[in-house]
């Protein structure tokens, strides 16, 4: 930074957010960060996820600059729980300027960027699937792009064509590789990364909404179809401790 550009510490104390989770993403410098008492220090290219409810404090060092983004807890489904700390990839870079943009500014991208944002917030090793994976490349893409953001928007012809194949070619290697179509695969990843979310303890309207379903009502439905019990009844059987729960199964 030019000697001629300053920017003064700020030291801000006990704060706490009721209603709304806050990513601390660290753009320059370093912060000194206390989180529900423990004390940390945040570095250029990493963010600390901060649950509603959780009180925190941070001192921010001469020229470092921080970006705080808010989730709306009621809103918003995700597994992370506790505060957590992730690098800050190129890739999480770019989908955290773009959501700021989103959030500031009538530069609105069609696309769930927060539903992005929290996936790559909560990748670790990828999360088992119990269902089989085409090994086709393009086919095999598409997959994976849907299961790291089991919501996406986009349609057969879109997804295709960001794996440089037609949709004839991705749906005819799902149904050959997996046994399955394409549009069953995709529901299918749905309700497990549904099911995942609400033994999290997330309020069953904010999953449906991370997993794609704009209509609570229409994701009540597919998820009963499947593990036989509405989001709420699986969701209070997962706090039972002992408790055996369904696994999915094909459509009836």
């Amino acid at each position: 930074m030019s000697p001629r550009v300053h920017v003064p510490p700020v030291d801000l104390r006990d704060l706490c957010e009721e209603h709304e989770h806050v990513l601390l993403w660290q753009v320059r410098g370093t912060s000194d960060v206390v989180v529900d008492g423990s004390p940390q220090e945040l570095r250029h290219g990493w963010a600390l996820w901060v649950p509603s409810g959780v009180h925190h404090s941070f001192t921010t060092h001469d020229g470092a600059v921080v970006l705080p983004t808010f989730f709306p807890a009621a809103s918003t489904a995700t597994t992370l729980a506790r505060p957590t700390t992730v690098a800050v990839d190129d890739d999480l870079s770019t989908l955290l300027l773009a959501f700021v943009q989103s959030s500031y500014s009538i530069i609105r991208p069609r696309a769930d960027l927060a539903r992005q944002v929290l996936a790559l917030l909560e990748e670790g090793p990828s999360a088992p699937t119990s269902l089989p994976v085409p090994v086709s490349g393009p086919a095999r893409a598409v997959a994976e792009a849907l299961r790291f953001n089991p919501g996406d928007e986009r349609g057969v012809e879109e997804l295709a064509r960001s794996a440089h194949a037609s949709a004839r070619t991705v749906e005819r290697s799902f149904l050959t590789e997996t046994g399955m179509t394409l549009r069953e695969w995709r529901i299918r990843i749905r309700m497990e990364t549904a099911a995942r979310l609400l033994r999290a303890r997330t309020a069953p309207e904010a999953v449906a909404q991370r997993v794609g379903y704009t209509s609570g009502s229409a994701f009540r439905r597919v998820f009963k179809d499947r593990f036989g019990m509405t989001p709420s009844q699986y969701a209070t059987s997962a706090t039972r401790p002992g408790s055996a729960l369904p696994r999915p199964v094909p459509a009836s």
